[in-house]
């Protein structure tokens, strides 16, 4: 493990700063947005008829008579996620709560055959925090990676007849991002040498377009489509410490640092609503996301260190294998004779990145993801649904060979909550 100063520390960051691309279940993507969405499964592709459809299908805004909006807020626990490896044994993460919200509005425009529609979805707390870690360099230190998303969406549905509608969406998403990898160790002998870091303040900004579609087969039956464009993400401005001590160096700032090389993938889906009984209906989508086509290669660059250090400008490039997958979700929904609606939702998941290339701040896709939701009429202005979603315990063996883990384990297992008040004219 004997390398020149600094080097390895920036393997070990390209490998572990996978982070901001792999939230959740299939990338940086939920299952779902809103508790309608998720209590059917994410299966909202041919349904979607609210202001979710900024992100779900923009085709469905034309579903809206006049106007609404939508609020929503999503709470997760992820307090059994853990890590094992040769150091350590089954470490949980410390960071056990996060959050998305959201909030959406559309308007039919005069000529009755258009809407228009605006909406952001804010989440925080994202990513890991391991705290007090056995290292490999006989050490007990921290490692995490943390991030935020602001999206801004914005878009138009047109009814092109009774039976068919079209819609675009434009996206603008905004990312920060963080990391610390063991920031109180460093080490230089004759068998290793290793620098803990810290980077801070990374943000850049990615868009997209996406469009929809639904056509009314029948009264019965509504088809639809979607396709969203593949977006780059460009992290700058960060600022990275790196712990030359082992060296006599001190602590020393890079005050330019640079991530490049992450995206978000194309994607494209396939959806039915199927009404069986006027009360019973039943949703079914295949959504294909392109991995493979993404993340290939993700390169760390800083200069412009604060004090004396080994190397003035540092890089690394680091090579990332994803896997192209198609995330298959499946939900019904129950309409009571008091007009509340029950719903209930499955979808499958595979595991997006190859095993070699795994990490403990890595979103390990879960295989399964239920959900049960409720929702209810206010009063003739306001609707609120509720949703619970529960991602069973899943574990993957893996080794990573850039990383001072060895033989690992990364086990995911969480639990959301879903709220959605609706207001209608």
């Amino acid at each position: 493990m004997k390398t020149l100063y600094g080097r390895k520390s920036f393997l070990l960051l390209a490998s572990l700063c996978l982070s901001p691309i792999s939230f959740a279940a299939n990338g940086l993507y939920l299952t779902a947005y809103g508790a309608e969405q998720t209590g059917l499964g994410g299966a909202d592709i041919a349904n979607s008829d609210d202001t979710g459809s900024l992100i779900a299908n923009p085709a469905g805004l034309a579903n809206i008579e006049l106007s609404r909006s939508d609020y929503s807020a999503t709470g997760f626990s992820i307090a059994r996620i853990a890590h094992r490896d040769e150091y350590n044994h089954d470490i949980r993460v410390s960071n056990e709560l996060g959050g998305v919200v959201g909030a959406g509005y559309a308007q039919r425009l005069a000529d009755k055959n258009i809407v228009i529609g605006a909406g952001v979805n804010v989440a925080g707390g994202l990513g890991y925090v391991y705290d007090n870690i056995n290292t490999a360099f006989g050490t007990k230190d921290d490692l995490n990676a943390m991030f935020s998303l602001f999206r801004f969406s914005g878009g138009a549905a047109w009814n092109i007849s009774e039976d068919l509608r079209l819609g675009f969406v434009v996206a603008a998403t905004y990312a920060t991002a963080e990391q610390t990898l063991f920031e109180d160790t460093s080490v230089a002998d004759a068998n290793q040498t290793f620098f803990g870091v810290k980077i801070r303040d990374l943000n850049g900004w990615g868009s997209d377009i996406k469009i929809g579609m639904q056509y009314d087969v029948s009264p019965e039956l509504t088809v639809g489509l979607n396709y969203t464009s593949q977006s780059k993400i460009d992290l700058d401005d960060g600022k990275m410490t790196v712990n030359y001590n082992a060296i006599g160096n001190g602590r020393v700032k890079y005050s330019n640092v640079s991530m490049r090389g992450l995206e978000t993938p194309q994607e494209f889906g396939i959806g039915a609503h199927w009404k069986l009984k006027p009360d019973f209906a039943i949703a079914l989508e295949a959504n294909w996301f392109d991995w493979a086509g993404a993340t290939r290669r993700l390169e760390i660059k800083a200069s412009k260190p604060n004090g004396p250090a080994p190397v003035d400008s540092l890089s690394q490039i680091s090579s990332v294998k994803m896997h192209s997958r198609i995330v298959y979700s499946i939900g019904i929904e129950k309409t009571l004779s008091s007009g509340d609606i029950l719903r209930a939702g499955y979808s499958y998941h595979s595991l997006i990145i190859n095993k070699s290339s795994l990490s403990p701040t890595f979103a390990l896709t879960p295989q399964h993801d239920y959900a049960l939701a409720y929702g209810t009429k206010l009063n003739k202005h306001w609707l609120m649904d509720i949703a619970f979603a529960y991602q069973p315990r899943k574990s993957v063996q893996y080794n990573n060979p850039e990383l001072p883990f060895g033989d690992s384990v990364e086990t995911n297992e969480s639990f959301s909550a879903h709220f959605t008040l609706s207001k209608l004219p």
